[in-house]
């Protein structure tokens, strides 16, 4: 079981910065699976496989076009990365956004097969 390090974070962060659904979907299992913030269920909103992730990818692209992930923390262990980011971005009304959030990653040969994400509320 490898452990992954800052290395892996910063590949895995470069399509997402890019904006780049296809480059960030390349570096997730076809059997993905997402865990967003916001649903109904204590978890969120619970995304499975590759078509269903890769839908909500390009969704929040396209609801914050200028969002950028700047990692702030990461923490490393066997088939784990846990990585705690500043979030910020343009909203549709043109508010800025930022918040802190925490992505914890379930990690299979060098891909990502579930990250359950975490954020910070603004009030």
């Amino acid at each position: 079981m490898p452990i992954y390090d800052q290395v892996f974070v910063e590949k895995f962060l470069e399509p997402w910065n890019a904006h780049d659904v296809e480059g960030a979907m390349a570096l997730l299992t076809d059997d993905c699976l997402w865990e967003i913030t916001r649903g109904g269920e204590p978890y969120g909103k619970r995304l499975e496989g590759s078509k269903a992730v890769r839908a909500a990818i390009a969704d929040a692209f396209r609801a914050i076009p200028d969002i950028h992930y700047e990692p702030v923390h990461c923490s490393f262990g066997q088939d784990l990365v846990v990585v705690e980011l500043l979030v910020t971005g343009t909203l549709a009304d043109g508010r800025r956004a930022m918040f802190q959030a925490c992505d914890v990653m379930t990690v299979k040969d060098g891909k990502v097969s579930a990250k359950r994400s975490y954020r910070k509320l603004v009030e």
